[in-house]
Formats: C-alpha cells, structure tokens, sequence
C-alpha cells in the first residue's frame, strides 16, 4: 500500500518578506526627511554592517562548505536560502548607500574641492558598482542557479 502525500512548494519569492523591505526603506526616508543626523548615522552603519556581515559570512563560511557538498544537498541549501535573502541584500545595498550619500551632503563632503572629493567620488562609484552587481548579476544568477538552468 502507497500512501501519497501532498508536497506544499513554496514560491521562489516570499512575498511576505516585501513587507519587511519596504519598512526598511519608509524608515530610511522617514530618517531623511526628519534630518536627524544620528539616527541618519545608525541606518547608515547598521545598513552596511548587515550589507559587509551578510557577505562575508556567504563568502567565507558558507561557500566554502556549499563547494564540499554533492549537488543536490547545495541546490537544497541555495533553494532555501535565496528567498531569504532576495529582498534583504537589495534592501541593505540601498539602504546603505542611500544614507551614505545623505549623511555626505549634510556633512558637506559634497562641496569640498577636488582632490579631497575624490574620495567622495570614488566611494558612490564603488557602492553604486556594488549595487548594480548585486541587483544586475548576482540576484538573477542565484535565481537560476536555484532553477537548475
């Protein structure tokens, strides 16, 4: 005797997690508009602390041990955690960079001279690099990866 049971998949997007997102962001526009200067500061930094902590830990603990599992334990593992994840990395990539760019202006490293804005320069070039890849490659990728294209 076979017993069948139903197997409940869930979506590739947990639409539930949106509504965490979009928190996030009113909270960060809520923070610009009120210009609070130390609450526009704890955004930034605990943004870029999730954004920095969530990458390294994908990078140096968890790739590490997908690379040592078979096949379909990793396509489990990434199935799992790519919903998690598809709404918090974008979330805290703008975030940061965002509240970033807020705090330069009201500190005024928006309108310092040349050589000095460099810096200013060379760090929205590089958040908004990092952005794009994240939104651009690495998002559509792991969506693939987790269809088994």
């Amino acid at each position: 005797m076979t017993v069948a049971t139903a197997v409940k998949t869930e979506s590739f997007i947990r639409w539930r997690y949106l509504w965490w997102a979009l928190s996030a962001i009113a909270v960060m526009i809520a923070a610009i508009v009120a210009g609070n200067i130390w609450f526009l500061d704890f955004i930034h930094v605990f943004s870029s602390l999730l954004w920095t902590g969530v990458d390294l830990f994908m990078g140096f603990v968890l790739g590490p041990i997908l690379r040592r599992v078979d096949l379909p334990v990793r396509r489990e593992i990434m199935r799992r955690l790519t919903p998690r994840t598809l709404f918090l990395m974008p979330t805290v990539s703008i975030i940061s960079g965002t509240t970033g760019w807020f705090l330069a202006v009201q500190f005024g490293y928006s309108t310092l001279e040349w050589p000095a804005y460099g810096w200013v320069a060379a760090a929205l070039i590089l958040v908004t690099l990092m952005t794009i890849q994240g939104l651009g490659f690495l998002t559509p990728v792991m969506a693939r990866f987790r269809a088994g294209v």
